[in-house]
């Protein structure tokens, strides 16, 4: 008896399991950060961690769209290893942080002036991108 208990456990909390993990289809995700509050960009990447967590990294493809004043985050980062690490840990899970080239035209800088920032993640205009993944099927996500 014992042992038919133990089995009908262990398939309840496997179920459980693959339920919590089959919550959500797959999602594609946009997150616009245009902004320069710095305990705002924060939470927003605290958000996105909590988005990879509830979903699993494969089950999520996010993009962030760096903007405007936002961009300062990135330029701060080169030399806060506090920042760093927060970025790091995100582009480990997939996170694509895409940067405006307007905005740093804007700035005088290039993408070389910010902390990993490689050809690739920038876009010509932040927002006419934004709108671009939307029409792909990304989720627009404003924190």
């Amino acid at each position: 008896m014992k042992v038919t208990t133990l089995l009908l456990t262990c398939l309840l909390l496997t179920s459980a399991v693959n339920c919590s993990a089959e919550q959500y289809p797959f999602q594609k995700v946009v997150y616009h950060v245009n902004y320069h509050d710095e305990s705002r960009i924060n939470e927003t990447l605290v958000n996105v961690s909590n988005h990879l967590e509830a979903l699993g990294d494969d089950n999520i493809d996010i993009k962030v769209m760096v903007h405007g004043k936002a961009v300062e985050f990135l330029m701060e980062a080169v030399e806060d290893d506090g920042k760093q690490i927060q970025l790091d840990a995100l582009r480990l899970r997939g996170v694509q942080f895409l940067v405006c080239g307007n905005t740093l035209n804007g700035y005088n800088i290039t993408y070389e002036d910010l902390y990993e920032v490689e050809t690739e993640d920038v876009v010509q205009a932040g927002l006419p991108a934004i709108v671009d993944l939307q029409q792909k099927g990304y989720i627009y996500v404003r924190p």
